[in-house]
């Protein structure tokens, strides 16, 4: 994570596959979670490098990762390298 701005709630990122398979990536499956606990998902958004796909060993992609958050304060994410994982959190503040 490099950025993090609450008047636009967007997330600039960078996603690296460091494993040796091809592994997944779905903007779906990343969180953003609130000071009170409360679990958003990021949105899809076709200007962003960060979509769907399918990252080979070693490959990378830069972009940003959108959220709604309804007057929500952002605390923490929650990083999955697919719908399985039980994810990682990295807080925000």
């Amino acid at each position: 994570m490099h950025f993090w701005d609450d008047a636009t709630s967007t997330a600039s990122m960078t996603v690296t596959n460091i494993g040796d398979a091809p592994q997944y990536f779905a903007v779906s499956n990343q969180y953003l979670i609130d000071s009170q606990g409360r679990k958003f998902e990021g949105e899809y958004d076709w200007r962003s490098d960060l979509e769907s796909m399918d990252l080979n060993p070693g490959q990378s992609v830069s972009g940003e990762l959108s959220f709604v958050l309804s007057g929500a304060t952002a605390a923490k994410m929650e990083l999955h390298d697919s719908m399985f994982s039980m994810g990682t959190e990295m807080s925000l503040r």
